[in-house]
């Protein structure tokens, strides 16, 4: 391939991991060129400019060349205010990262889903609620990866939802009218999809039913591979 010089690409780190013995392979989402990885060559030695940059979570402009499918980085640089995440709201954008790590493609551009990142980790930063955060983050990323969720119309009849009526949920194919006693299959009130759809969680059944439909969708996606992230905010709710 031709080489690739990029400059000032706005960008977060998702990951980074030990390559050989002073360098470091970084997993990226960037604005223009969706994510990628790149080698931070020295980034582990005490004397690199790259050592206190290339942190999770904080507003980044890189540069990069690229002659393969692994790039090199050669520069980074702050830019913006520095977020602070703790506790849950940390093991909670631990989450984001690796779901976007496990679904996004490489080098397949998804400007819609940076700004839905760069979105999130802000409304974490400025202490909203957390389970809205996450819902609308996995809302957005299934609608780019091209599984968006219709909570608006049946998925059989192409009626709208009703309110007040009860329905069943297939990831593959939506969702379909249901009677509410069946007490086999787990059920969505009209009312709930509707106000996930509108993204309204002023009532707590509704981020119930949010949770229960990005789950068993991302869970399709996925595989059974567990969630490092999904099991630290478990523990963390446990205790």
């Amino acid at each position: 391939m031709d080489v690739e010089r990029v400059q000032q690409q706005p960008c977060f780190v998702l990951h980074h991991r030990a390559y050989k013995n002073t360098s470091l392979i970084v997993d990226l989402i960037t604005r223009d060129y969706g994510r990628i990885s790149l080698v931070a060559k020295a980034a582990k030695q005490a004397k690199s400019p790259l050592k206190c940059i290339l942190h999770t979570f904080q507003p980044l402009n890189i540069a990069w060349v690229r002659r393969s499918e692994l790039g090199t980085l050669t520069a980074a640089e702050f830019s913006g205010t520095p977020l602070s995440l703790l506790q849950d709201r940390l093991y909670a954008a631990l989450y984001l990262n690796e779901i976007m790590i496990r679904l996004l493609a490489q080098y397949d551009p998804v400007q819609d889903i940076f700004f839905s990142y760069e979105n999130a980790l802000q409304k974490l930063h400025n202490n909203c609620e957390v389970e809205i955060v996450l819902r609308e983050f996995e809302k957005a990323l299934l609608q780019s990866l091209g599984y968006e969720i219709s909570l608006s119309e049946e998925a059989d009849t192409h009626l709208p939802i009703q309110r007040d009526e009860y329905y069943h949920y297939l990831p593959e194919y939506g969702f379909t009218k249901a009677d509410p006693s069946d007490s086999e299959k787990f059920l969505f009130k009209g009312e709930h999809l509707l106000a996930f759809n509108e993204n309204c969680f002023s009532e707590k059944a509704v981020l119930k039913a949010a949770q229960r439909i990005t789950y068993i969708t991302l869970k399709k996606l996925l595989g059974d591979k567990p969630l490092k992230s999904r099991e630290l905010i478990m523990a963390l709710k446990s205790v």
